[in-house]
């Protein structure tokens, strides 16, 4: 019996020896089949980047779907390139093909993804009308550092907030219709104005940028029949004469017509689509400079107006000020993150411009700044950095003198903005224009007419969204001299007698502020015109601030927005204790609930974060309460 179990051991040793000796061979069968398909793959990839780059985007894109379907890859190598072609798909605007691939790099190496990569994978969920998706997605990363600081991820969180973007409370500032005669399914993605006449940038291609710094296949077209400038009758210049390989983003023309400053694209040699952390880089914006020969009845050669600056883009050029000034977007160092906006002035002297200069952090984010236009002394622009909707938004600073008005910026109003990118904005006057958006799921970019609701009036439209700076009542009704761009007047609270400690008058601070602005002033002015100081024993001053910036940032903000409101009581002649109080950020639920709104409270918690709404616009006020004797 002994003997039989011992062969019996030494039978099971053996059998045990046998499997594992065949586990590394077939881990090397495994290694070898993966390397064999590594080695396919890429030469697949290479010849799928060749005809990427001669704009063969369906054999491209077949070939690449190809690597994956016919080839067993090691995890890292496949990683890498589903997230190169979940790039790719994304500057056809495919989102849907995209989507798959994000998701296959995600399982297989989330550390591949940038922030960026992150953000595009988010908008191309929420494009696709994939929202609850994107909100896991965003749950994931919403609680690391890098993605709490990024503005356009945060941008995003407020998209996701609401299934229809906002809730509009009232009577909106502006009618938006599209015109439907000139939108396409292609990209409508530009409007510009030359000597009166209105004409629009439109793409064939589907490869463009999606974040909106240039496109392909571009035709300049106008806007009316009878547009000299684009029919070519009378003395202007002729749009087709623009050579075909220049058109691929904004341009700008001086008054005359006689000079020209246009975005074109630097195509890299060698057909090959590489990437790096901030995406497919090959492609790069310039801007070029011509003048037009009245003989020859055509343009010059086209000559860089940045020479020597490789690896970075310059886009979106607008020439003001009698032409003496030049607005543009570019990725160049020194900005604060992204694309930032940046002035150049002409030196007549030296026959040349000056030195770029960075417009500040009052229009400039981390985030991309682009399309500056200006309308009288106001400088409008698209961001995806400051405070918005989702996706870009446009804004409005005051621009006098060549400096912007601390303090002025203001964010348009819904239908004006949207959840999606709406970055393009002309204004025929101080009432109408036209805005670009790709708010249209079925179609790309297109271009929009907006008409300012002439019966517009009070306090305007509020919003329960988290994070907007809305568009006051006087944005299109633009500032004239140094009158200011400030909020509708707020509702204020006289003083009861019966009382003994009351609120006695709330002010309203501009985001990011603690300077009292025109409006504010004025109503401070107005209430100590008709109290009765000496029945005041002491003041209150409690200072409140939205709910964006650290918790230790509001506090000091809301703080020295109180010591603000005491310096003004004092040189006011105010001989009372006067205590001041920074308490951070404030909630202002129940303000809705006073004025009689009916809104389910469900929707002031974030289905993203699950944080609280707060309706920004009223939370960065200073209270003064009142201790009467």
């Amino acid at each position: 019996m002994q003997q039989h179990y011992r062969k019996i051991s030494i039978s099971a040793v053996f059998v045990m020896l046998l499997l594992v000796s065949f586990i590394p061979e077939a881990q090397s069968q495994d290694e070898r089949m993966m390397a064999q398909g590594d080695r396919r793959a890429r030469g697949l990839e290479s010849g799928a980047d060749r005809r990427f780059a001669r704009q063969d985007f369906d054999k491209a894109m077949a070939i690449y779907e190809t690597a994956f379907k016919d080839n067993i890859l090691t995890p890292d190598y496949a990683a890498r390139l589903h997230l190169k072609t979940a790039r790719l798909y994304l500057t056809l605007l495919e989102y849907t093909s995209a989507i798959p691939h994000y998701d296959a790099a995600m399982a297989l190496d989330d550390n591949l993804f940038t922030t960026s990569d992150v953000c595009n994978y988010l908008d191309a969920l929420r494009f696709s009308g994939s929202k609850m998706k994107a909100i896991g997605i965003a749950r994931k990363y919403g609680y690391r550092d890098a993605y709490n600081a990024d503005r356009r991820f945060q941008n995003i969180l407020h998209a996701l907030n609401y299934e229809e973007g906002i809730l509009p409370i009232g009577t909106a500032e502006f009618t938006i219709s599209p015109l439907e005669e000139f939108n396409t399914s292609n990209a409508e993605f530009w409007i510009g104005e030359v000597q009166g006449d209105y004409f629009y940038a439109a793409s064939n291609s589907r490869f463009h940028d999606p974040h909106k710094k240039f496109y392909h296949r571009t035709q300049y077209l106008p806007l009316s029949a009878d547009a000299a400038a684009i029919s070519g009758k009378g003395d202007g210049f002729l749009l087709n004469r623009i050579p075909q390989a220049m058109q691929n983003g904004a341009f700008t023309v001086s008054g005359d017509m006689s000079n020209m400053i246009i975005t074109g694209v630097q195509y890299e040699k060698g057909g090959s689509i590489s990437i790096s952390e901030e995406g497919i880089n090959e492609y790069r914006t310039k801007l070029y400079t011509s003048k037009y020969n009245n003989r020859r009845k055509g343009w010059s050669s086209f000559s860089e107006l940045f020479c020597g600056r490789e690896g970075y883009s310059f886009s979106h050029p607008f020439l003001f000020n009698d032409d003496q000034s030049l607005l543009f977007a570019s990725d160049m160092p020194g900005g604060f993150g992204g694309y930032d906006i940046y002035v150049m002035h002409w030196n007549e002297e030296k026959k040349d411009w000056g030195l770029p200069i960075n417009l500040g952090t009052y229009v400039n984010t981390a985030g991309d700044e682009i399309t500056p236009y200006i309308f009288e002394n106001t400088l409008i622009f698209a961001s995806n950095g400051h405070i918005g909707f989702g996706g870009y938004d446009l804004y409005g600073v005051e621009y006098i003198y060549n400096k912007v008005t601390v303090g002025s910026l203001m964010h348009f109003s819904y239908p004006v903005n949207t959840v999606f990118n709406d970055f393009n904005m002309v204004c025929i006057d101080r009432n109408t224009g036209y805005i670009i958006s790709d708010r249209n799921p079925d179609n790309k970019d297109d271009i929009y007419y907006f008409e300012r609701n002439l019966n517009f009036g009070g306090l305007g439209v509020t919003y329960a969204l988290s994070g907007n700076q809305m568009l006051f009542n006087n944005m299109l009704t633009l500032p004239m001299g140094n009158e200011e761009i400030t909020a509708a007047t707020p509702r204020v609270e006289e003083l009861p007698e019966s009382t003994l400690s009351e609120l006695a008058l709330s002010l309203f601070f501009d985001f990011d502020s603690y300077i009292l602005n025109k409006r504010a002033l004025d109503e401070f002015k107005a209430w100590l015109g008709r109290i009765d100081t000496s029945r005041i024993e002491s003041l209150l001053l409690e200072g409140y601030a939205d709910e964006f910036g650290e918790e230790k940032y509001n506090i000091e903000l809301s703080k020295k927005r109180a010591d603000t409101v005491a310096y003004h009581l004092s040189m006011a002649g105010i001989k009372v204790d006067i205590k001041t109080v920074g308490k951070g950020m404030m909630p202002i639920l129940g303000s809705l609930k006073e004025e009689g709104q009916a809104l389910d409270n469900n929707n002031f918690q974030s289905d993203v974060l699950k944080k609280p709404v707060w309706l920004t616009k009223e939370a960065r006020r200073v209270d003064i309460i009142a201790t009467i004797k």
